[in-house]
C-alpha cells in the first residue's frame, strides 16, 4: 500500500461521469488531513454534543481503490445537531443536506475544501450516540483492514467495475453503474464481518440486516443519481 504523497499518474485515475476514481486509492496522507480538519470543525461547532467522529467506508481503508470523497460518521448526544452548531458548520463550509435518504436518524452534511467528487471533499453523517450504524461501519472497516482476502476481493471488484463502466457509452451513468457493480461483493463482505469477524462488538447481530444497511448507505444507486453532483 502506497504511502507516497506525490501526485498520482494519469493512468492511475479513471474518470467516471466527470469524477476521479483512484486505482491505487487516494493519497492516505491527504485523506487523513481532510478527516482531521473535519474533526476540528465538528469539535468547534458542536462542543460537548460531539461524542465520536471517524472515517467510514473506503475512506478508512488505506490503499483501497475508489473515489476520493472522505466519508465520515459522527455520534452526537443529544441528536440532532443544534441550529447554532449547524450555522457554525455552514460558516466553515459544511452544508446541511437534511435527513439522508437511507435512514430517519442520519443527518448529513456536504463540504470540505475539494470540489464535489474530488479530493478534499467530505460527506459527513451525524447519528445519535450508540447508533448500530456506527457499530456496523466499524465492523466492516475492521474486517477489510484485517483480512487480506476481503481487501483484495473488495478492491478487485471496485477496479473491475470502474474499468468496465469507463467504457460505457452512457457517460452520465458511469458512476452509478460502478456503484451497482460492487454491491454484491460489498454485501458478502459485510455478512462475513458481522457473522464471523474479529470484533466482539458485532456478535449476535443479524448479518443480513447489516449488509443491507451497508449497501444502502455506501452503494445506494438512488442516492448517487440524485445528489452525487453536490457531494
Amino acid at each position: 500500500m502506497s504511502q507516497s504523497s506525490t501526485a498520482p499518474e494519469e493512468e492511475d485515475i479513471i474518470m467516471l461521469s466527470g469524477y476521479p476514481f483512484y486505482v491505487n486509492g487516494p493519497d492516505p496522507i491527504v485523506i487523513a488531513k481532510v478527516a482531521e480538519k473535519t474533526r476540528a470543525v465538528l469539535e468547534k461547532a458542536c462542543g460537548g454534543q460531539l461524542k465520536s467522529v471517524d472515517r467510514m467506508g473506503s475512506s478508512a481503508i488505506e490503499g483501497i481503490s475508489g473515489t476520493p470523497v472522505c466519508d465520515m460518521l459522527a455520534e452526537l448526544s443529544p441528536w440532532p445537531m443544534t441550529e447554532e452548531a449547524k450555522s457554525r458548520m455552514a460558516e466553515a463550509g459544511y452544508e446541511s443536506k437534511g435527513s439522508a435518504p437511507h435512514a430517519s436518524q442520519d443527518e448529513w452534511f456536504f463540504g470540505g475544501d475539494g470540489e464535489p467528487g474530488h479530493l478534499g471533499r467530505v460527506v459527513l453523517h451525524t447519528v445519535p450516540e450508540g447508533s448500530e450504524f456506527v457499530r456496523d461501519m466499524k465492523a466492516f472497516v475492521e474486517y477489510v483492514n484485517s483480512h487480506p482476502d476481503a481487501f483484495q476481493r473488495y478492491n478487485d471488484v471496485k477496479v473491475e467495475g470502474a474499468v468496465l463502466m469507463s467504457q460505457s457509452s452512457q457517460e452520465d451513468g458511469r458512476l452509478l453503474g460502478y456503484k451497482g457493480k460492487k454491491a454484491d461483493v460489498c454485501k458478502e463482505i459485510m455478512r462475513e464481518a458481522m457473522s464471523g469477524g474479529p470484533s466482539e462488538m458485532v456478535k449476535g447481530n443479524d448479518p443480513g440486516v447489516s449488509a443491507a444497511r451497508l449497501v444502502t448507505i455506501i452503494e445506494e444507486p438512488h442516492r448517487m443519481s440524485e445528489c452525487w453532483a453536490d457531494r
